[in-house]
């Protein structure tokens, strides 16, 4: 999947309102940090875990990557580590 399409099939998600409304922010719409998590879980998602090709999806360097996953805390139990 290219950097285009994993983005586009992410704003798809976020174009229908009632979705992005039904987080817990005041003005109705979800926060930047709210948005990083569940973008960079959907990247985790369509790219089976390829932590590699996340990170070049999103322009950052893997230990970035691995920070915000251990931030966010959207490592599965056995990848919690880190790279090996």
């Amino acid at each position: 999947m290219t950097r285009g399409t994993a983005v586009n099939v992410y704003l798809q998600r976020y174009l229908g309102l009632d979705e992005a409304r039904a987080y817990a922010n005041p003005a109705g719409f979800p926060t930047l940090k709210a948005l990083e998590r569940d973008y960079i879980g959907f990247l985790l998602e369509i790219t089976d875990d390829n932590r590699a090709e996340v990170s070049r999806i999103l322009s950052i360097s893997r230990s970035t990557l691995y920070h915000k996953i251990r931030r966010y805390r959207l490592a599965a139990p056995d990848r919690a580590a880190g790279p090996a």
